[in-house]
């Protein structure tokens, strides 16, 4: 198995909120950016964007947050790509921070978009062999108790 694409960032003061770890809206933050960095090394960067008037939307995700994070630490977003078809990533990160521990984990389902159309459409072909790729080359057994979690009071 290769190793998952790995996105490093260092937390800025500026995401940090009143109880002195980083704010929840920045975890979303940081796993948009990690994402985009993905996209971009399976081929889908800014300038390919534009070239083919084709993007990625995020349709829906789900943040699990499980240890504080601080300013200044450097933190790590692991991707898997738990599934997809011919428009649609259903992937899963985890936030590390500098010790190892999972520190949060984001599920998201993406969605390719004709941008001159408006509409959802397939992914260009070079960017569908890239997705395969990816997907052939992980540990599709490893088990992933966020994955799939609704929100809910336990009764």
């Amino acid at each position: 198995m290769e190793k998952l694409f790995e996105y490093e960032t260092t937390v800025p003061e500026s995401w940090v909120d009143h109880n002195g770890h980083m704010n929840d809206a920045e975890y979303n933050r940081a796993f948009s950016d990690a994402g985009m960095a993905w996209l971009s090394e399976l081929g889908l960067g800014e300038s390919k964007i534009e070239e083919l008037s084709y993007t990625i939307f995020t349709l829906e995700s789900h943040i699990v947050y499980q240890k504080e994070v601080f300013a200044q630490d450097e933190i790590t977003v692991e991707i898997r790509l738990h599934d997809f078809d011919a428009k649609r990533l259903h992937v899963f990160m985890t936030l590390r921070n500098p010790k190892g521990d999972a520190c949060a984990t984001y599920e998201v389902m993406y969605m390719g978009m004709d941008q001159k159309a408006g509409r959802p459409a397939p992914f260009p072909e070079f960017f569908a062999d890239a997705v395969k790729k990816y997907y052939d080359a992980q540990d599709n057994d490893a088990e992933i108790k966020e994955l799939g979690r609704k929100i809910g009071i336990r009764r």
